[in-house]
């Protein structure tokens, strides 16, 4: 650098010093000065004391300390509860109170909605402060604090008839994002045909619907698709996770129930007629009691014999397990409440009492299983063994042996209703009527929860998340919803359309949000990865049975006789013979009278069918509420070496060469439009045309089966 380069970078490097030396003089002189709060008992009674009235000890004070945490001392506050320590004096960033008020750890609390952020930093300053005390040795008074799915439903106000798009829409505008473009309409038909039959559409349906004009095509082909019994065949397998449908009793017997049957194709037919969902719960619960007369009701109530039973050992142990399956279950399918925690306990997260644990299991405790004869047969019930029934207890920390104060059945008493007893039957019955009284309140419009509950569900299957993700916990340990307004306004348009599953299917399938695409955009995936807000449409896998009745579909195989007694696929002996209670698995014939549709196939406890459990089949010993999605070899490998695959793409094959003889490219476009809804693209017609000339038409369908197309749905 010559000497005129250096002194021009000393003259830089001066001016640049000089400037910044005037910067910060200037920002010495303007800087504001920092307020100092001080934080004392006077602090506390005028500022802090007021907030933790209003906000937090309603669930943390004098009835009610959920958590285990009681904040009505300074002792009890920094003593914390379930979650661990809450405040750290000196703190707050350590506190895990300021995590929970913050959001930035879950749950948000008060469960009412996130505090404005002044009261925030004045808690925050108050525990940064070291958290005084005031002069109250305890806080007693409080504002009761209620969850936000206890709450009555909002009702519906002007504008909200419009659908679920504005809900949708405003959420992506406040975040800079939008809807996807629409999906085309050979990826729309598919999409649609797979969540209400769960199989692929036929490709002259495809065709149809992409030449149709007219501007209402979609919405008459939703309607063609509801008004199938497909429709309640795909639809019963999800209500049958939930009512945890087997046909054998688990445990180490695993004793086959082969009436067990009529039940599934009761809950089938149910949705088919789009039995309104209120009346299907209560037939459930109470059919023997609410219409005695009718054989239907009573198969209805199959639902309470559905659970695992242990027939080895029958004692008073096996009973109280069997009555907290009860319990459990229905609470967690109709009410999405974790119930079940409070059989030792008051739950430590819920406003659920271990007395209302014991109500409900006082409900049934007069049930027993009962075989009653219908036109055609006999079939599994339940009803009570009598008009009256002894007394039930509360069992010190939930064991059969350990009765304690005498318990009145009745419901959750934090629920409107809840705390009303069951009275006594009247004297023309037969039964106790307890479980009419459950069904009726579970039913009742007053509760909040059981049409949110079903609403989640139904979303949940048509867009892969619900809008409260833990679809079976409602309570202060599951999800926030993503749109509360949305999921309050289709809970009461379920309820005011007479509690219709179909007129929710409408909603939601002829809403723009379902039908947008499922491309990614680089922007919108960065904000929101998980697609909460719903930026495109979640691509989704098939379910097991969804994956075996779409093969046989492609095959040309399917049988779509409707209903009767289980059949049983053929099942390798060894597996049969390595499995307790296997070998009741009969030599299973591989035919047209096995390739029905999965939900006909017998649900055995301890040996379920391997095409089904590969693909996250569950264990089905409790309520299922949401299938795992695995990715394992053992998928790829059930694929390729299956005989049932290896059988059925041989019969691909022939329908292939019987449909479209003699012509290599005709049989090629065929498969593709069978298999995915469209033609192969230049560059997969090529492929497959080279294929072909060293290897069979067998094996070429067989390579489309396991195309990760032929799984996953856009």
């Amino acid at each position: 650098m010559n000497w005129r380069g250096r002194l021009s970078a000393l003259g830089l490097g001066a001016l640049i010093g000089f400037c910044s030396l005037r910067t910060a003089d200037a920002q010495k002189v303007t800087k504001p000065a920092e307020k100092v709060v001080k934080v004392d008992a006077v602090y506390f009674e005028t500022k802090v004391k007021p907030i933790l009235e209003k906000h937090c000890l309603g669930c943390h004070g004098v009835d009610t300390q959920l958590s285990h945490f009681d904040l009505r001392s300074r002792e009890s506050s920094l003593k914390g509860g379930t979650r661990g320590v809450a405040i750290v004096p000196g703190s707050a960033e350590k506190s895990l109170l300021h995590k929970l008020l913050t959001g930035s750890r879950a749950p948000l609390m008060p469960p009412g909605g996130k505090l404005p952020a002044s009261e925030i930093q004045i808690l925050k300053d108050w525990i940064d402060g070291g958290a005084p005390w005031g002069s109250s040795a305890k806080l007693e008074t409080a504002q009761k604090q209620t969850w936000w799915s206890f709450k009555p439903l909002s009702p519906l106000s002007v504008g909200q008839g419009a659908g679920i798009d504005p809900f949708i829409t405003a959420k992506l505008k406040a975040a800079g994002l939008s809807l996807a473009p629409p999906a085309p309409r050979r990826v729309l038909i598919r999409r649609v045909y797979a969540d209400l039959w769960g199989l692929p559409p036929a490709p002259e349906a495809v065709e149809a619907f992409v030449r149709d004009t007219d501007p209402k095509a979609y919405e008459n082909l939703v309607e063609a698709l509801l008004v199938s019994p497909r429709y309640g065949e795909r639809w019963g397998r999800h209500w049958l996770d939930l009512a945890r449908y087997a046909d054998s009793g688990g445990f180490e017997g695993d004793k086959d129930r082969n009436l067990m049957w009529r039940y599934r194709d009761w809950v089938i037919d149910a949705f088919n007629k789009d039995l309104p969902y209120d009346e299907f719960i209560r037939l459930q619960l109470a059919g023997d009691e609410l219409k005695p007369s009718d054989n239907n009701a009573w198969i209805a109530t199959g639902y309470l014999a559905c659970g695992p039973q242990d027939i080895v050992e029958n004692n008073a142990r096996t009973r109280a397990n069997e009555l907290d399956d009860l319990v459990a279950t229905t609470s967690s399918v109709v009410l999405g409440l974790t119930v079940g925690c409070a059989r030792c306990h008051d739950h430590k997260y819920d406003p659920v009492k271990m007395t209302d644990y014991y109500r409900l299991a006082a409900i049934f405790a007069p049930t027993e299983r009962r075989e009653v004869d219908i036109p055609g047969g006999k079939a599994q019930a339940v009803t009570d063994k009598g008009r009256e029934f002894g007394p039930s207890f509360l069992l010190r920390r939930g064991d059969a042996y350990q009765p304690g104060t005498e318990i009145k059945p009745g419901f959750i008493c934090s629920l409107p209703g809840g705390e009303e007893e069951v009275g006594a039957a009247p004297k023309d019955t037969k039964t106790t009527g307890r479980r009419a009284a459950l069904a009726q309140w579970l039913t009742a419009k007053e509760n909040p929860l059981t049409a949110r509950v079903l609403v989640n569900r139904v979303w949940q299957h048509h867009f892969g998340r619900g809008i409260v993700a833990s679809t079976s916990n409602f309570g202060l340990n599951g999800d926030l919803p993503t749109h509360p307004e949305l999921l309050d306004t289709l809970a009461r348009q379920f309820t005011e359309s007479g509690w219709s599953v179909k007129t929710l299917h409408r909603l939601m399938l002829l809403s723009k949000t379902y039908q947008q695409a499922s491309d990614i955009r680089p922007n919108a995936l960065k904000a929101d990865p998980q697609n909460k807000l719903l930026w495109r449409m979640s691509v989704r896998r098939l379910e097991g049975e969804a994956v075996r009745d779409s093969l046989l579909a492609v095959a040309g195989t399917l049988n779509l006789e409707i209903g009767g007694p289980a059949v049983y696929p053929p099942v390798d002996p060894t597996l049969r013979a390595d499995t307790f209670q296997g070998m009741n698995w009969p030599e299973g014939e591989d035919s047209p009278k096995t390739w029905r549709r999965s939900v006909y196939v017998k649900v055995k406890r301890s040996l379920l069918l391997p095409q089904l459990e590969v693909f996250d089949c569950p264990e089905i010993t409790y309520t299922v509420a949401q299938r795992n999605i695995t990715t394992t070899p053992l998928q790829a490998l059930m694929l390729l070496n299956d005989p049932l695959v290896l059988r059925q793409a041989a019969l691909f094959a022939e329908r292939l060469a019987r449909e479209r003889p003699g012509d290599t490219w005709a049989q090629i476009d065929r498969a593709y439009r069978l298999c995915f809804g469209r033609s192969p693209t230049p560059k997969e017609r090529q492929l497959s045309l080279r294929f072909l000339k060293t290897r069979s038409l067998p094996e070429f369908c067989h390579t489309l089966i396991n195309l990760n197309e032929f799984v996953y749905i856009r």
